[in-house]
């Protein structure tokens, strides 16, 4: 899924922050904040996805109804979501 490297501690926080969700929706979101993240990194200039591109992508790309457990989540595991 990835296309571009990550910052291990950015992309280790996704993965503990997205497990909790339901299967049924876990592979498409996680597929779409990786492209989200991935693109913002890009748009950047970056050559890597670092904090500010995953929490972009989950401002914008997180339905309303999950985007405030998403962005604590991401919080607990020592993101900054400001």
């Amino acid at each position: 899924m990835r296309t571009m490297p990550w910052d291990e501690k950015v992309w280790q926080a996704l993965k503990d922050a997205i497990t909790p969700m339901p299967p049924f929706v876990r592979g498409k979101a996680l597929k779409t904040i990786i492209e989200a993240s991935e693109k913002a990194a890009r748009d950047r200039g970056s050559p890597r996805v670092e904090e500010q591109d995953l929490v972009k992508a989950a401002k914008e790309k997180i339905p309303s109804v999950a985007k405030g457990r998403m962005l604590a989540a991401l919080a607990e595991y020592g993101i900054k979501i400001e």
